[in-house]
């Protein structure tokens, strides 16, 4: 054990793309920083476990399903087949490389680095307990730990039959059948993953529709598009039971006549949301206010304890790698004593990367008028748009919400060809608090799909022009 006991100006517990992006904002800042990681390497569930490695194989699949309707384009594959250890062995190598990449921008930024497990044992104060056993002493200390797969009461997984977005990360097969229990964005990218790897998909899901989160015609629409490419989906449908049997899964789930359905699948995907990790962590220690499990935190991502800040999924905030690193930024420039504008929740940008992919940004037509905003909304096809004809991926559109007296943009929800990327123009055109008429006048190069936005615009004067 090292009796040293080093002072920093932040300690950051965790890496994920919260705390490493905290930690090299710090460091830019020329505060001193540590940052402690339990795991083998940076980068925390996002590159490890999710976005990174699902993103991975979206595009896998995209090329195989692209591969397999070649036709269409002209383009003859003969003997299409999908080796799925190759599929895999690609998905680990852009794990590593952007790890790696992570690990440099820490040596970058001067950024000392802990590896072992991070427990606060009081003010200012961190106990690491890995290959050898530090205590950090810090001016503050930073809470990144993110969040877990959360389980349904009495389910266990096995590892096996029964998995989480970690373990189905890890197959050697692909499976014959897979049941999804969760239509959140996690449960729908990898059913529209499997599906088109060739596995028999059935989506399970407790509220009335999928992607609940999104504007409820975006909703409608994707479970017409999904169910259209075979996936099946079962909405209204609380899981009853779960469980395997001779290697098989099988689940009871509730419909919404009152009947119950017996569900078959080689394997069962848990997709029910994520839980902060913020036990065995130390915060009781220091008195510092939990609810549910999350810690609440002020504008500027400060716990109820002076000192302490916490960020990510472990506050009550959307669980968003992109959110995560702003607010690690915004804490690290408070702590500097730099001027830190909070937050404004209503430009964090939510994408789902299925296929069509999905992506929004401000608010739904459900919650402006929840606010007691009158609204006026505009819907442009991307059947019309010219640019996702060429691409053969013309099924979605664009919804624009605006308030009724001024235009203003309030909110822009996508399904169709590369929306995720068209949201980035649609947070700034809200965050501008631009107006239709300013979107309508903004010259949009054609052929693109980010002409869908300026046509809907159009549209809420009632004169889009290509529909």
């Amino acid at each position: 054990m090292s009796n040293e006991t080093i002072l920093f100006d932040v300690a950051i517990i965790g890496s994920g793309p919260g705390g490493y992006v905290a930690a090299i904002k710090a460091g830019q800042l020329g505060l001193k920083v540590a940052l402690i990681e339990k795991y083998a390497r940076l980068g925390g569930t996002c590159l490890h476990w999710g976005c990174i490695p699902t993103k991975a194989l979206l595009l896998s699949a995209d090329l195989y399903e692209k591969a397999l309707n070649g036709k269409e384009f002209g383009i003859l594959c003969k003997d299409v087949s999908l080796d799925f250890r190759l599929v895999s062995a690609r998905k680990d190598r852009l794990v590593k490389k952007l790890s790696m990449g992570v690990d440099f921008l820490m040596k970058k930024n001067k950024v000392t680095l802990f590896r072992g497990k991070g427990t606060i044992t009081g003010p200012g104060l961190v106990h690491v307990e890995g290959e050898a056993t530090t205590e950090i002493k810090a001016r503050n200390i930073l809470v990144a730990t993110g969040s877990e797969a959360k389980m349904l009461p009495g389910l266990e997984l096995d590892g096996h039959s029964v998995i989480t977005n970690r373990e189905i990360l890890s197959l050697e097969a692909v499976p014959k059948s897979l049941l999804v229990v969760g239509a959140g964005a996690v449960g729908i990218e990898f059913a529209s993953i499997f599906a088109r790897f060739g596995s028999d998909v059935t989506v399970v899901e407790m509220l009335p529709r999928v992607l609940p989160v999104e504007d409820a015609e975006i909703s409608s629409e994707l479970k017409k598009i999904l169910t259209k490419r075979k996936i099946k989906i079962l909405t209204d449908a609380p899981l009853q039971n779960l469980t395997v049997q001779e290697g098989k899964v099988e689940a009871t789930v509730s419909l919404p006549d009152g009947s119950t359905r017996t569900l078959s699948a080689e394997k069962a995907l848990i997709a029910v949301g994520r839980r902060p990790v913020s036990e065995g962590i130390g915060l009781e220690r220091v008195g510092i206010t939990t609810s549910n499990g999350f810690v609440p935190v002020n504008q500027h991502m400060q716990t109820n304890v002076p000192g302490f800040y916490a960020i990510g999924d472990l506050v009550p905030t959307q669980q968003l790698a992109h959110l995560a690193s702003h607010e690690g930024i915004l804490a690290v420039r408070h702590m500097a004593g730099e001027k830190a504008e909070p937050i404004n929740y209503d430009l964090v940008p939510n994408c789902t990367f299925c296929s069509p992919e999905v992506a929004s940004v401000g608010l739904t037509e459900a919650a402006a008028r929840d606010r007691g905003i009158d609204v006026v909304t505009s819907k442009f096809p991307f059947a019309a748009v010219s640019k996702a004809t060429i691409l053969g991926e013309n099924e979605g559109f664009v919804k624009i919400v605006c308030d009724r007296k001024y235009r203003e943009v309030l909110g822009v929800h996508m399904i169709g060809p590369h929306v995720t990327e068209l949201v980035g123009e649609a947070t700034a055109l809200i965050g501008l608090e631009a107006v239709a008429e300013d979107v309508s006048r903004l010259i949009h190069a054609h052929p693109t799909v980010s002409e869908g936005i300026m046509e809907a615009a159009h549209g809420i004067y009632g004169s889009a022009i290509h529909f």
